[in-house]
């Protein structure tokens, strides 16, 4: 048995797996990190919401609940960012109209997200002034994105 052969073989393997666990942890550590920011505004958002008549059977189902809004609102939100941006860009309208513009579209599309969740999933119960007012306060906590 040649060791210096061996111990090649070894220390390619070695590599390989670095080369392949590498991008594995980084990824999951960003998904720990962004399920972890998510769960912290869905439990605040949650009892938030719970003021204004949101029900829900568990913890688990608020961050289920915002995860989900999250991933599905994304698109429709990032078409209430750009509108209010394209106008500005084309000095159709001033930065106070394009503010105002993008709280109204935001909150829109925050609604439609969270009442469509709402419609489908059987763990939350959100009432109509929940959605507006945690939509509303998403929108206006939202609103430095306009300036960027």
């Amino acid at each position: 048995i040649n060791i210096g052969l061996l111990t090649k073989e070894i220390n390619n393997m070695i590599n390989k797996l670095k080369k392949i666990l590498e991008p594995i942890i980084g990824y999951g550590i960003v998904f720990i990190v962004l399920i972890a920011v998510i769960s912290v505004i869905a439990i605040l958002g949650g009892g938030i919401m719970r003021l204004f008549g949101f029900e829900y059977t568990s913890v688990k189902s608020i961050i289920i609940f915002f995860t989900i809004v999250t991933i599905v609102g994304f698109p429709i939100e990032t078409l209430a960012l750009s509108f209010p941006k394209a106008l500005l860009s084309l000095d159709k309208i001033t930065i106070k109209l394009a503010k105002i513009l993008f709280v109204i579209l935001d909150t829109l599309s925050t609604m439609l997200t969270m009442s469509l969740i709402d419609y489908f999933m059987g763990s939350v119960s959100a009432s109509d002034i929940s959605i507006f007012v945690i939509s509303f306060i998403i929108a206006l906590l939202s609103m430095k994105d306009l300036n960027e």
